[in-house]
């Protein structure tokens, strides 16, 4: 029970710590902007170091080159363990500790490489000095917020040429346009696109949160800033739509396609609770559980999101829409949910007349 809950509170602050250092490390860099610009001293500064911390790029590559440098020594210390005692469980660790050296040994370099990561595009085009070049002088100022959400995880800088946005770096020329992907009349979600000039992109991670127009106008500002040109496709862009039924990769199919190979995993964990206690021993109980758990989670999951899908397609046709009350399909033409008993040609004339 205790190792539970230490357990759950590392989680817990592995998950929220990062955030809050980056919250703090943003308001240092904009409360020494401050000073240096009211004594005058702006041109002196350079924040491309710091902004490099923001996520952590510095201690990550630290960690990988750990890694890799462990991976080598037990490559090398498995061929003379291997050569005393030439077990098959040493000489399967020391193929693999060498695999996994190998493989990663250029993208590592690479990695390494890179002078700074937390320039998007950029950072792959200029050199070390260009970008610092760049960035000299600049005086950084943090974005308030009115909406909660975006002042207590969204973190944002602007100077006169660059921002920082969730601790990228940005320029405030030399993109084209962006697209901002929110609002779907199904699901709730974010997404922001960045075209440069050069035609490469960047896309920020989407994320599922509610709806709520004041956040969004707030973002859409903040973006201009950025580039003029801010766009809000349809949905059908998104790459969800081009996925098919039938796949050899699971994550390449939609989520028709998902739930039918979850149905087809059922017999597999049926199988896997009657074998378990022949290897698990007296465990065998909490490994059935924790099997059935993720399988009924999974059925669950996959049949929602297949739902959803379907609502999306079938909005699509312009026949159908959803009902401003309990938020399901219904044909357009309805003047009477069938699912809540709304009153819904009211609904359909007002947002005909704001069309």
């Amino acid at each position: 029970m205790l190792y539970g809950i230490v357990g759950v509170a590392l989680i817990f602050f592995l998950y929220n710590f990062p955030k809050y250092l980056r919250r703090r490390l943003t308001e240092q860099i904009a409360n020494t902007s401050n000073e240096a610009k009211t004594n005058l001293q702006s041109s002196n500064l350079n924040f491309l170091a710091r902004i490099e911390w923001l996520r952590y790029y510095p201690l990550k590559k630290l960690t990988f080159v750990l890694l890799w440098l462990f991976c080598l020594y037990g490559a090398v210390r498995g061929i003379f363990v291997t050569i005393n005692d030439p077990r098959k469980t040493f000489i399967f660790l020391t193929v693999l500790f060498w695999c996994i050296t190998l493989f990663t040994a250029k993208k590592l370099w690479r990695y390494i490489k890179l002078p700074y990561h937390c320039i998007p595009v950029l950072g792959n085009i200029k050199t070390k000095e260009e970008l610092k070049a760049s960035l000299q002088g600049e005086c950084f100022e943090k974005v308030i917020f009115e909406n909660d959400m975006l002042k207590k995880y969204f973190a944002v800088l602007i100077s006169e040429h660059w921002v920082v946005m969730d601790g990228y770096l940005f320029p405030r020329s030399g993109i084209n346009k962006i697209y901002y992907f929110h609002g779907n009349q199904v699901r709730n979600y974010e997404q922001v696109k960045l075209i440069y000039s050069n035609g490469e992109e960047f896309s920020f991670p989407s994320e599922r949160i509610s709806a709520n127009e004041n956040r969004q106008k707030e973002i859409l500002d903040l973006l201009h800033k950025i580039s003029p040109v801010v766009l809000n496709p349809l949905e059908e862009t998104n790459a969800t739509s081009n996925k098919k039924d039938k796949s050899i990769i699971y994550w390449n199919m939609n989520y028709k396609g998902k739930f039918k190979r979850t149905l087809w995993f059922i017999p597999v964990v049926v199988i896997l609770c009657f074998i378990t206690p022949l290897f698990m021993g007296r465990f065998w109980l909490i490994y059935d559980i924790i099997l059935v758990v993720i399988l009924i989670w999974q059925l669950y999951y996959t049949y929602k999101m297949m739902k959803l899908e379907e609502a999306q397609e079938k909005i699509k046709t312009d026949n159908y829409t959803l009902c401003p009350h309990c938020k399901k399909i219904i044909y357009k033409d309805e003047i009477i949910c069938p699912h809540c008993n709304s009153a819904v040609q009211n609904e359909h004339e007002n947002i005909e007349e704001k069309n």
